[in-house]
């Protein structure tokens, strides 16, 4: 069984969209069915990562399971979103398209990644520090970042709590 990534294109807006709705069922394990109920990104969202980011598709054995979309913000690379569809799941595949969407990163010449996520879900938090990356608070030369947490707030998101972490490439 073999893991590809390959970039995505605005034609699999549409099937990363289905992978982030499938993907966040998962929630409902942990009793945080607002996100599995809530919306997935939209059109002009995975535009962002199209155009002036990265957006990866992870296909095992051929058949899509899961996307990273990756954008700029605060002159950093940031994950901004990661869905690996239910069924293939702990296989390796975040972690293969977080170590693709990290070479992205600094191939483009980003010297940190970051990302926000919520604290207390096991392949959240603790699996992001598992890869390196450690929890920090947005400081005044990163307004972008502490935007992307009031929108979230804004959201209902930050009803459980949310970091932001950092991993310096």
């Amino acid at each position: 069984m073999m893991v590809t990534i390959r970039p995505a294109s605005a034609g699999d807006i549409p099937l990363m969209q289905a992978l982030e709705h499938d993907a966040a069922q998962a929630f409902r394990t942990v009793g945080y069915d607002f996100c599995a109920d809530g919306p997935v990104r939209t059109h002009e969202e995975h535009e962002r990562g199209l155009e002036g980011g990265a957006t990866l598709i992870a296909e095992f054995d051929g058949e899509a399971a899961g996307f990273i979309l990756l954008w700029v913000v605060d002159s950093h690379a940031h994950l901004t979103e990661i869905s690996i569809a239910e069924r293939f799941q702990k296989r390796g595949i975040g972690r293969a398209l977080i170590e693709a969407g990290e070479d992205w990163a600094r191939e483009q010449g980003f010297d940190a990644i970051t990302l926000t996520t919520f604290r207390d879900v096991p392949w959240n938090a603790p699996f992001y520090r598992a890869l390196g990356y450690t929890e920090f608070s947005p400081g005044d030369d990163e307004p972008d970042l502490a935007a992307v947490q009031a929108e979230e707030a804004q959201s209902g998101y930050a009803g459980k709590p949310r970091i932001a972490m950092k991993k310096a490439l």
